[in-house]
């Protein structure tokens, strides 16, 4: 009898003990939480949500949920003066400045302070996704600026000549299945249009004829999609499994492996025609044959030649697909714009054919994709630096460094820029709605201030290419392309939205964002039909 009276008391015991154990570990969780984690070292920075180290983890995930939501409805909390604010994240804190302009100073600090590639490394676990840890150095960055850019003259023709091509094999119209009778055709644009942009890419990477060969380019694209789908998976893991869970599930090593059986060969193949022909021999000239003159100079072996030019086609594969998606999509939403880019497009390819010079005369169109850069974002934040010392960071106003108050940035602490805020701070663009799509915005600015204000051109305001000394250095070839692009675009197809007859103002397909990310729908169809009055000028 005694037993049987005991047990139950000695259950109430136990459950207490469990509760009274899993109070004071909760307890020793939000201590260490608050001695050693970075709220404490950022407590003087106002937060976006719960500043509370446990309870912040519930404002990340709202963020997450809804990216857009969240900012608005903090960003109006920011206490009047404050210059910097921290969003939580899962695993960190990121620091953003609270007015636009303050993200100048974070791209202006030193690199010693402030290193853009170990944030690169972080936000996209690099060394294990794009191997930072063999080609950090950056060595293809001085190929891009020194000898591609300055060579995009010659090189524009070609991307021409490949998008005729790569065009009539994303949207063919020789099948008559799913063809109307007046010509539609009803087309899905996500994969194709990376598709075309891989391959206009890789006649300036590697050439003709591993730039048409289809599971290459197919190749490029899943890495170039692996690479964010891998970040993410890797930045949900505790660091010290990462490694693991990389072994365990990247198939990251799988494409290097697949890449390297079709680059190797013809790096082979060029020393071997090097070689026998000696100084006769005139080497391809594409990026490829740049890497392995760099590669030679500083006597790297050609895997790493090999990964340097992965690494380059998921900048320009990724980044440049979806900027063009999303402007066609706009424009697909602004019918009436469609006829004065043609138009334009047509008179300078006419007076320039198919060249640099026709581009850059291409000034409406310009404008237009300048237009939908900023407003159609690819991410809530971006643009992160990653403080390597302890240091005070110092804000200017009006560029007055010297009497800008300075904030103490910790060693190890994530900055940013607010994409939503700066795309469509109301005091930046004063006098234009920035909530309204303006095709002509960008000229007007140019036109009443005199500055140049381009699709490359970079300010705290617009960040898609990135801003300060480490801006994209790829973009000039990327809107190059994307500008030839849309022009064969528009004067070789008409093109509307499905459902949208009979109305000036169809209904822009919406964007998914998946966590911080943004992109189209990869669903979206839209409907394709071969004009007959094109002019036949290299269409």
């Amino acid at each position: 009898m005694a037993t049987s009276t005991s047990t139950p008391v000695l259950l109430d015991a136990l459950a207490s003990s469990s509760t009274v154990l899993i109070i004071l570990t909760l307890g020793y969780v939000y201590f260490l939480a608050w001695t050693f984690g970075e709220t404490k070292k950022l407590a003087h920075i106002p937060s976006l949500g719960y500043s509370n180290p446990i309870l912040s983890y519930w404002s990340a995930l709202r963020f997450q949920i809804d990216p857009p939501g969240f900012l608005k409805r903090e960003w109006a909390r920011i206490p009047p003066n404050a210059k910097l604010v921290k969003l939580p994240g899962f695993s960190r804190w990121t620091v953003l400045p609270a007015q636009s302009k303050y993200y100048a100073d974070i791209v202006r600090a030193p690199d010693k302070h402030l290193s853009s590639q170990q944030a690169v490394n972080e936000f996209l676990q690099a060394e294990l996704t794009l191997h930072t840890d063999e080609i950090g150095d950056n060595l293809q960055i001085p190929v891009i600026v020194n000898t591609l850019n300055r060579s995009l003259g010659d090189l524009v023709p070609l991307v021409h000549d490949e998008a005729i091509l790569a065009f009539d094999e994303a949207f063919p119209f020789h099948e008559s299945d799913g063809k109307s009778e007046d010509g539609w055709k009803s087309f899905k644009i996500s994969r194709p249009i990376m598709s075309i942009v891989g391959r206009v890419s890789n006649r300036i990477l590697v050439g003709l004829p591993l730039c048409r060969n289809e599971k290459y380019i197919n190749t490029n694209i899943d890495f170039a999609v692996e690479v964010v789908v891998m970040s993410h998976v890797l930045l949900s893991v505790p660091a010290f499994v990462r490694n693991f869970v990389n072994r365990l599930v990247s198939p990251i090593p799988k494409r290097v492996k697949q890449i390297t059986a079709f680059i190797q060969p013809l790096i082979d193949e060029r020393r071997e025609k090097e070689g026998n022909f000696g100084e006769g021999y005139e080497q391809p000239f594409d990026f490829l044959s740049w890497l392995m003159d760099t590669a030679r100079k500083h006597n790297k072996p050609d895997r790493d030649v090999i990964l340097r030019m992965m690494s380059t086609n998921f900048g320009s594969i990724h980044t440049t697909s979806l900027t063009f998606t999303n402007a066609m999509l706009t424009l697909l939403a602004h019918p009436q714009y469609i006829e004065p880019i043609r138009e334009e497009c047509d008179r300078c390819v006419q007076e320039e054919g198919w060249t640099k010079a026709a581009m850059d005369k291409m000034i409406f169109l310009d404008s237009f994709m300048k237009e939908s850069q900023r407003m159609d974002v690819v991410a809530a934040i971006l643009g992160n630096r990653l403080a390597i010392s302890d240091f005070t960071l110092k804000l200017s106003s009006d560029n007055d460094t010297e009497s800008s108050e300075g904030v103490f940035i910790p060693k190890g602490t994530m900055l940013a820029a607010n994409f939503l805020d700066a795309h469509f701070d109301k005091d930046v663009w004063s006098g234009e709605d920035p909530d309204t799509f303006d095709p002509y915005r960008f000229m007007k600015i140019q036109k009443e201030t005199g500055r140049q204000w381009i699709i490359t051109t970079t300010s705290p305001n617009i960040l898609t290419f990135g801003h300060g000394r480490h801006a994209c250095p790829g973009r000039y070839l990327a809107a190059q392309e994307m500008k030839l692009m849309m022009a064969y675009l528009v004067m070789k197809y008409d093109m509307k939205l499905p459902g949208s007859e009979g109305s000036s103002t169809p209904q822009r397909p919406g964007n998914w964002w998946i966590g911080n990310n943004c992109m189209p729908d990869p669903r979206v169809k839209v409907l394709l039909r071969r004009r007959s009055e094109a002019s036949s000028v290299g269409l």
